[in-house]
């Protein structure tokens, strides 16, 4: 009886810790993050503008790259998705923030992994890869 119920708790812990959790909206809440890489390419201030991204508590989605977005975002099992996405739409001074801006665009309209932790958010998709810092 005692080693059944030693392997049925066994089981229960490793099922447990096989369960992935998924960053819901209130995780995002609020918050406001820096652009730190992109593709594992660092990024710096342009002109003294920092591009970022930001959320409030209804998971609106807001930023700048050198245009600002903006769009309803939509979390679902740990995929972000803003599927109506808009911007303004000056053409950026540097190539490579035009080019982090369709970026950008593709990652949030087709859909983005989300993990979050307490400083740092990354946003996978479209076989890209944007780092965030928590501001």
């Amino acid at each position: 009886m005692k080693k059944s119920m030693l392997l049925l708790l066994g089981a229960v812990a490793l099922t447990g810790c096989s369960q992935t959790t998924h960053t819901d909206a209130s995780h995002l809440a609020n918050r406001l993050f820096t652009l730190s890489a992109v593709d594992g390419q660092a990024v710096k201030s342009h002109e003294g503008m920092k591009p970022g991204i930001g959320f409030n508590d209804s998971l609106r989605v807001s930023g700048v790259m050198c245009n600002r977005f903006f769009g309803q975002g939509k979390l679902e099992q740990g995929r972000l998705t803003v599927p109506m996405l808009a911007s303004t739409q000056m053409l950026c001074h540097d190539p490579l923030l035009n080019k982090w801006e369709q970026t950008l665009s593709v990652v949030l309209t087709k859909g983005a992994e989300v993990k979050l932790t307490e400083q740092t958010l990354t946003l996978t998709g479209s076989g890209h890869t944007l780092e965030y810092t928590a501001q």
